[in-house]
C-alpha cells in the first residue's frame, strides 16, 4: 500500500530512498515549530522524527496519521498515551545508536581526564608554558560508575573495563546480574555508587521515574576529583544542582551531551565553566549509526501501514 511519510529533521536518505522504491511519497519538513509540524503532517499516515515534539496539541490536528517512528531510542518526545488511546503505532530504534553513543560518552570521559579543553583555551591564549604545566590523569585503574546498564552502558563498560583498565560500578535496579560480564560490579545503593566513582555516566531513559533523579545529594556524595558525564536526557538531572555543584568546585566537572532545555539559551552558566564540556545532543550522529536509525524507522514505518511484522531494531512502544 502506498502512503505519504513525513522526515521531520534531516536524517540519512537510506531509508528514504527505500521507501521510494516501495512506492512511497516522501515529504520533508519545514522546521519543528507546531504550527509549521501540523501544516507539514496534513495528509500523512506516517512520520519519523528526531527533536521534534509530537504532543497532544499537534497529534489532535493529525486525523491521517497512523504511525509515529523515532529516529532514536527515547519517545519522551511522544504523547504515547494519546497514540494509544486513537490508534497510532509508535515505534523507537533500539540499539541502532548504541555503539555512537557510547564512544562518545568514552571520548568526553577521555577529554576531560586529560583537561583537553583546558589545555587548548591556554595554547590558543598563548600561554604555551602554563598550558604544559596543567597534568592530566590517567583512566587505567580508575573507577567509572554507571548508572543504567542497557546496550549503551554494556558498551560503555566494555571500553572503559576491557580496554581501559577501570573499575565499573553499576547501579540499576532493573537489571539481571546474570547480564553483568565478569569484574562488574552491581550496587544496590545509588549514593554508594556516586561517592566511589571518579566516573559517573548516565544511561538511562527519560520517565517519570529517572525524572530529576540525579540531584544535589548524589552531586554532594561526589569526590571532588570525580567527574559526571550525561549522554541520556538532561531532565535526568537537577541541572541547579549540577550548576551549584561546578561553581562550588564539589566535583571535578562534567561532559554534557543533553541539556534540561534543548537548544538551552546561550546564557546558561554551564557554558561558563572551563571544565565542561558541552555538545549538541548528538552523541548518537554517527554516519554509521544515522544510516542503521533511518533503515530502521523507515522499514518500521512500511510495516506498520500495510500489516506486515515490525522487524528489530525497530520496536513497537
Amino acid at each position: 500500500m502506498s502512503f505519504t511519510l513525513l522526515v521531520t529533521e534531516a536524517m540519512s536518505d537510506m531509508g528514504m530512498d527505500w521507501l521510494r522504491e516501495k512506492g512511497v511519497t516522501v515529504k520533508y519538513g519545514r522546521g519543528i515549530d507546531p504550527e509549521v509540524l501540523v501544516e507539514d503532517l496534513a495528509g500523512c499516515q506516517a512520520v519519523i522524527t528526531r527533536l521534534a515534539v509530537m504532543n497532544r496539541e499537534v497529534l489532535e490536528k493529525c486525523p491521517d496519521l497512523k504511525v509515529i517512528a523515532r529516529h532514536g531510542a527515547g519517545v519522551d518526545s511522544v504523547d504515547v498515551d494519546y497514540c494509544k488511546e486513537h490508534g497510532i503505532a509508535v515505534l523507537r530504534n533500539v540499539g541502532t545508536n548504541s555503539v555512537a553513543v557510547a564512544e562518545h560518552a568514552v571520548t568526553l570521559i577521555m577529554c576531560l581526564a586529560k583537561k583537553i579543553k583546558i589545555r587548548e583555551n591556554l595554547y590558543k591564549a598563548d600561554q604555551f608554558k602554563k598550558g604544559r604545566k596543567i597534568n592530566a590523569i590517567e583512566l587505567s585503574g580508575k573507577t567509572l560508575g554507571l548508572v543504567g546498564f542497557g546496550h549503551i552502558g554494556a558498551i560503555v563498560a566494555g571500553i572503559c573495563g576491557n580496554g581501559l583498565g577501570m573499575k565499573v560500578l553499576v547501579f540499576d535496579p532493573y537489571v539481571n546480574p546474570a547480564r553483568l560480564p565478569a569484574g562488574v560490579e552491581l550496587v544496590s545503593d545509588k549514593k554508594d555508587l556516586f561517592a566511589r566513582a571518579d566516573f559517573i555516566s548516565v544511561h538511562v531513559p527519560a520517565t517519570p521515574e529517572t525524572k530529576n533523579s540525579i540531584g544535589a545529594a548524589e552531586f554532594a556524595a561526589m569526590k571532588k576529583t570525580a567527574f559526571f558525564i550525561n549522554t541520556a536526557r538532561g531532565t535526568i538531572v537537577d541541572e541547579a544542582a549540577l550548576i551549584d555543584a561546578l561553581r562550588e568546585g564539589r566535583i571535578a566537572g562534567a561532559g554534557l551531551d543533553v541539556t534540561v532545555e534543548e537548544p538551552t539559551t546561550m546564557d546558561n552558566p554551564l557554558f561558563g565553566f572551563e571544565n565542561v564540556i558541552m555538545t549538541p545532543h548528538n552523541a548518537g550522529s554517527t554516519e554509521e549509526a544515522l544510516h542503521k536509525a533511518s533503515m530502521a524507522a523507515a522499514k518500521g514505518c512500511y510495516a506498520i501501514i500495510n500489516g506486515l511484522p515490525v522487524e528489530e531494531p525497530a520496536v513497537v512502544v
